[in-house]
């Protein structure tokens, strides 16, 4: 598979340069008690040359036309990929909680797993812990969130398939 990667991005980041930018599309949520819902979704991934990539996705619950009803999740963090192939992320979400990952890059796939979950007192879950897929097939990025809470164990939660979104230059 062949990337173009930014020669200016530190040299720790090749394992993830393949995320760097702008993804766009649509997934699926589904939830006991919340049923299930179609979503759009933009992820950022940047990076200012530091040995970190900065991480930030907006969701947004759509109608039957696929049109935005109304957000939906928030996410921001950090992911820092080490020489060994392993990567831990940092993320903070809006609905209240924060969490670590540890994870393995292997090419252009990406397995994650929660390590510590701290949720704030009025947090909208009582969100215990996750596992994530990410991948890049056919050059689309492809994940999964599987999630547990203090009343359901863990299981599939959202899902999507998001095209890089190609700058235009003028």
């Amino acid at each position: 598979m062949h990337f173009d990667i930014d020669p200016t991005v530190d040299e720790h980041l090749l394992g993830l340069a393949w995320l760097l930018g702008s993804w766009e599309g649509e997934g699926n949520v589904s939830w006991p008690g919340l049923g299930e819902d179609h979503f759009g979704q933009r992820i950022d991934f940047s990076s200012n040359g530091s040995r970190y990539i900065h991480y930030i996705s907006q969701t947004y619950l759509l109608d039957d036309d696929g049109l935005p009803v109304r957000p939906f999740t928030m996410e921001t963090g950090f992911w820092f990929p080490h020489d060994d192939g392993t990567v831990d992320v940092v993320l903070a979400d809006a609905d209240g909680w924060a969490e670590n990952y540890t994870g393995k890059i292997q090419g252009a796939k990406i397995e994650l797993t929660s390590d510590i979950v701290a949720r704030i007192p009025s947090a909208d879950e009582e969100y215990t812990g996750g596992s994530r897929l990410y991948g890049n097939v056919d050059g689309q990025l492809m994940w999964t969130w599987d999630c547990a809470t203090t009343d359901v164990p863990l299981q599939p939660f959202m899902w999507a398939t998001l095209k890089q979104v190609v700058k235009e230059t003028g």
